[in-house]
């Protein structure tokens, strides 16, 4: 079976605009105060019947940035923004393998913002044009940007029209004085790989991830594309935390004081689908393709909670299948997978009894390149059940 990696591996003074150069206008989003936060905005013209993923870099200003709120809005165009930090010192001219890119303005990243770029964290984002958006803490809680950062800028753009169209994304960082902040926040960002909802038929998308310290979730959204009918996410064994039946203009669940999860604990959450198309969709980033996200603001910061990784960087978690195979049936399925497609057939396939076992197979053999030593543990757990 393929190798394969995490999906999510997920600030100027004045504002940054990538494509047109003409001046922001405010109507959409007025920046900040001074002293009180940051703006940024991009705009790109998008061709006609066109779908597509865009990226801009920016640089943090020369302090730390403390951001204990975000703001979005954008122009009919865009499906989502999102605002990434990176590990780079300056702004890069070429991918981590090698391959040139113009970087001075807005460039093509519809492969996905973490491929082939040093993603290092999610800084912030929405998918509601004028709603709420992702980042919101407390007084005491701020998430850190640091000085100088290099910060990708992503939005997905869909222009089903017949004319070109120039839409506008903004974001603020509201911030607050290093000296307010006690404790160190983050976003989640849990992003589910195995997804398959079959032709002209539906299909569910289910996945746990462990919680290793006490955490307090200061809100909650989901994120599915237009075959997306449901949506549920508890705290596994507890009632339902967060639900919707929408994939777009998603609520938002703020919990008044915090909702505390105690370390131990799993995050479980499931999208539901309904696909009326004569071929099966998978997880990616068209709207052809599907996706099953759970997003929010918690504290303190875990940045492997925040991801859902194991200690080697592989995904973690339990992956809830739909079917009835077992774990030994489900390895021999793995083993003669080709692509994430085929792994994704196995998982689906797999019978909710051994999600713990074929999960923890699935993930020693994404992160090793030599699975059949290195995962010798798990197979003989596998071939058990």
């Amino acid at each position: 079976m393929p190798r394969f990696v995490p999906a999510t591996l997920l600030l100027a003074l004045t504002a940054c605009l990538g494509g047109d150069d003409a001046p922001p206008d405010d109507e959409l989003l007025a920046p900040p105060p001074a002293g009180q936060g940051v703006q940024f905005a991009m705009t790109h013209t998008i061709a006609a019947g066109t779908e597509g993923e865009w990226c801009r870099f920016v640089v943090a200003p020369a302090d730390e940035q403390w951001v204990y709120r975000d703001e979005v809005r954008f122009s009919a165009g865009s499906h989502h923004f999102l605002l990434y930090e990176t590990s780079y010192e300056a702004i890069p001219t070429q991918r981590d393998d090698g391959v040139p890119v113009d970087t001075t303005g807005v460039f093509d990243c519809s492969d996905g913002p973490t491929s082939g770029w040093s993603v290092t964290r999610l800084v912030g984002g929405s998918q509601n044009g004028e709603g709420d958006s992702m980042l919101a803490f407390p007084p005491g809680v701020a998430l850190p940007v640091r000085a100088h950062a290099v910060l990708l800028m992503n939005a997905h753009y869909l222009n089903a029209t017949d004319e070109p169209l120039t839409p506008e994304v903004r974001i603020n960082l509201w911030t607050r004085p290093r000296a307010e902040v006690t404790t160190e926040g983050d976003l989640l960002f849990l992003y589910n790989p195995f997804i398959k909802v079959a032709a002209n038929g539906g299909g569910r998308a289910r996945w746990r991830c462990p919680v290793a310290r006490d955490i307090t979730i200061a809100n909650l959204q989901s994120h599915m594309h237009r075959r997306g009918v449901g949506y549920q996410a508890q705290v596994a064994g507890g009632p339902v935390i967060y639900q919707t039946t929408s994939w777009q203009q998603v609520p938002v669940a703020r919990f008044d004081g915090g909702l505390a999860v105690a370390a131990g604990s799993q995050l479980d959450y499931w999208c539901d689908y309904d696909n009326a198309e004569a071929r099966d969709v998978y997880q990616g980033t068209r709207s052809t393709d599907e996706m099953c996200m759970l997003i929010g603001s918690y504290y303190p910061a875990d940045p492997a909670l925040a991801n859902c990784l194991a200690a080697d960087g592989s995904l973690a978690g339990e992956w809830i299948g739909n079917g009835t195979a077992t774990c030994a049936a489900t390895l021999g399925c793995l083993q003669g997978a080709g692509d994430l497609r085929a792994v994704t057939d196995c998982m689906d396939a797999a019978s909710p009894t051994v999600a713990r076992t074929s999960s923890a197979l699935v993930a020693c053999f994404g992160a090793h390149d030599d699975p059949v030593t290195a995962c010798a543990a798990q197979i003989t757990a596998c071939q058990a059940e």
